[in-house]
């Protein structure tokens, strides 16, 4: 028996429609939605979007195949998280090759069991001596850290309160481990206080932030958040995925920026951001360290990375904490590119980092703008809900160090005529304090 049809009355138009879809027939919501897709696939723009081919290594300029003639396509490149271009680094490469012909290709095994590989133990020191810390647990990815750290640390009926702009993976967190809590506004460190005293309970108490926000390029007051955690019995848990390497004097993250090393409490980071590979990591004392490396089960009951990605990260890590000038370079293509923008009256979300988001508004214009700069020859992050609210897409641009005076100038110039085109030159604002697609009200 087929399966019945969609109805094209009653598929939501957005994505962010789909959230809210109770219907009792699961594969007709994935049915539903697929028909969603195709529609958007008919007409041209989300293809150029999502999913693009790599036919080249990603860099600040790759090559794509084009998915609507197939032929191979140049494009200037603003959506890649390797700040440094550290994957590409001879050191790095080199490093990984070496494992790669004495490991294998994968180590097959749970780490607690067989899968600690000495390049696994160096990479633990490596990480922890780089953030002044006394161990390190590895895991698999970003995403597989906060869940496992939150859901490792956090019982039912401890409290967590986080910011409400954090990644995807710390709201999944905070709520996979049944504390109670919710969310503050953004960067408020007075409203993390009011919701720490409104629950005075004995029970374990957490404050939790991003250092530097992935979508918006914000970064979160860290010594009063540190300072209301503190004051009122809680631990502050900071996400430094795009911090570290990144902000900082010598890239050692917020800690550094603010002048606050060993101020966090529980710092996690990634190694799919400056150190151009994949997986995450928790750093802090060892015996938070033994007791995560047991009870987060993300870490737990999952196969070690391979060897030759953990011999390139700690490669990436030695390079950060010894060569200075990849980050000099960061910061002074991030700075050209911020200051170009302004200069044609497009407005940045924030500035101080890499990541420069520019508020679209609705999906469709996103679309349609994303499409115009793809034309140009220019790929950056079309970022939609779930990612941030529905009505507040973003084009996200992520400078790195690679990126040429003439590649950042031809963007900036190209983007404003976008962004006077379709509406949103100078629309610097968020979508509000109350808007995000995963927070409930403070």
């Amino acid at each position: 028996m087929s399966a019945p049809a969609p109805n094209p009355a009653a598929v939501p138009a957005s994505i962010a429609a789909f959230r809210k879809d109770r219907s009792s027939d699961l594969l007709q919501r994935c049915r539903d939605f697929s028909a969603m897709l195709d529609a958007l696939r008919a007409e041209g723009d989300y293809l150029t979007q999502y999913r693009l081919e790599l036919l080249s290594p990603l860099d600040h300029e790759i090559v794509v195949r084009d998915p609507l003639t197939s032929a191979p396509k140049r494009l200037v490149c603003f959506d890649s998280n390797s700040y440094l271009g550290l994957h590409l680094h001879p050191r790095v490469t080199a490093a990984a090759r070496r494992a790669l012909d004495e490991a294998g290709a994968g180590t097959p095994s749970a780490p607690l069991l067989s899968g600690t590989s000495r390049w696994l133990r160096d990479l633990e020191e490596v990480v922890a001596a780089f953030h002044d810390r006394e161990a390190a647990l590895v895991f698999p990815s970003g995403y597989a850290a906060n869940i496992g750290i939150l859901t490792g640390l956090l019982r039912p009926g401890d409290l967590a309160v986080r910011d409400r702009y954090v990644h995807a993976s710390l709201h999944d967190g905070c709520r996979f481990s049944g504390a109670r809590g919710g969310v503050y506004a953004h960067r408020d460190a007075d409203a993390a206080a009011r919701a720490l005293a409104r629950d005075a309970g004995g029970a374990g108490r957490l404050v939790v932030t991003d250092g530097v926000f992935s979508m918006h390029g914000s970064i979160a007051p860290i010594p009063e958040l540190a300072s209301v955690a503190h004051a009122a019995g809680a631990l502050l848990m900071v996400d430094e995925a795009h911090a570290t390497g990144v902000v900082g004097a010598t890239g050692r993250g917020t800690e550094e920026l603010f002048g606050l090393r060993g101020g966090i409490d529980v710092l996690m980071g990634t190694f799919s951001k400056a150190a151009g590979a994949a997986g995450g990591y928790v750093v802090g004392p060892r015996d938070l360290v033994d007791y995560l490396r047991f009870f987060a089960h993300a870490a737990v009951f999952t196969a070690s990375l391979p060897a030759p990605v953990f011999a390139a990260v700690a490669e990436a890590f030695r390079l950060m904490g010894e060569d200075p000038e990849p980050r000099e370079r960061l910061h002074a293509n991030a700075r050209r590119f911020t200051s170009a923008l302004e200069a044609l009256g497009v407005a940045p979300l924030a500035t101080g980092t890499p990541i420069v988001a520019v508020r679209v508004g609705p999906q469709a214009t996103l679309l349609r703008a994303g499409r115009e700069l793809y034309d140009a020859g220019i790929r950056c992050g079309s970022v939609s809900y779930p990612a941030v609210p529905a009505d507040g897409c973003l084009l996200r641009f992520t400078v790195n160090a690679r990126h040429t005076a003439e590649e950042i100038d031809r963007t900036a110039e190209t983007l404003a005529r976008v962004a006077a085109r379709h509406g949103f030159l100078g629309k610097a604002s968020p979508a509000g304090p109350d808007a995000s697609p995963f927070g409930e009200p403070s």
